[in-house]
């Protein structure tokens, strides 16, 4: 179990600095993974840099949020992620973003279309009204159910929230939903003509544009640039010890 966790918690650093640096989160924002057979699952903590991340600021939590291992508390928000793990029991990683471009949709009360071969997946993506901080379990209730068994759901100006299967296929979705999202964007600068991906095609491209083998690749090629460019640099440090 112990070797288990631990590599729970370096997928979890790893997509929380892999999607900080391309700026799907921000200074805020979570990743979680469920432990699989236990009521627990991993998060990064509160008060850590998302962007100096290590295995060490990742706590562990009961699914009422209480903090059952490490030594700072989870984020407001983790309500989001504790309700959707009680109602969806395929979901084994949450996460929540703040994507620019999907935001901005939002805003301007756009609906995300499929209009790109790997935002093919983007079907009826529910929107969640309430823009605060989901810091209530009452309001984590409430995003889990407009959720519902989508793979991800917008706060109208405020961010998303994608739940999968695991952290690899999360973070595909949460790379894929801004990818598909941007061109839908500039599409629409470009005039009221937009053709979006319908029928026989739309069915086509999604089943081949959602394999395991191209989520694998996304998560691989997204870790190893970040290794290239120091993004994941002493992830496994522990930071308590550089100050000694």
């Amino acid at each position: 179990m112990d070797a288990q966790v631990h590599e729970l918690k370096l997928l979890v650093t790893k997509a929380v600095r892999m999607l900080e640096r391309i700026e799907l989160l921000d200074n805020n924002g979570h990743v979680s993974v469920r432990i699989p057979g236990a009521d627990r699952f991993l998060i990064n903590s509160r008060k850590a840099s998302r962007a100096s991340l290590t295995v060490h600021d990742i706590v562990m939590c009961d699914m009422e949020g209480r903090l059952v291992e490490g030594d700072s508390e989870p984020p407001s928000e983790f309500h989001i992620h504790t309700e959707i793990y009680r109602r969806r029991a395929d979901v084994g990683s949450v996460i929540h973003n703040h994507p620019h471009y999907q935001t901005v949709l939002g805003i301007a009360d756009i609906p995300l279309k499929p209009v790109f071969g790997v935002g093919a997946f983007v079907r009826d993506v529910p929107m969640f009204e309430d823009s605060s901080l989901i810091n209530t379990r009452e309001l984590g209730e409430q995003v889990a159910e407009k959720l519902g068994k989508a793979s991800s759901v917008l706060l109208r100006h405020h961010g998303t929230v994608v739940a999968s299967e695991n952290v690899q296929s999360a973070f595909t979705i949460s790379v894929f939903l801004e990818e598909n999202a941007k061109k839908q964007y500039d599409a629409a600068l470009l005039g009221p003509n937009m053709r979006v991906l319908e029928g026989d095609n739309l069915e086509r491209t999604r089943s081949s544009n959602w394999q395991p083998s191209i989520i694998q690749k996304l998560w691989t090629y997204h870790q190893e640039k970040a290794e290239k460019q120091g993004a994941l640099n002493g992830i496994e440090d522990d930071k308590e010890d550089d100050h000694r």
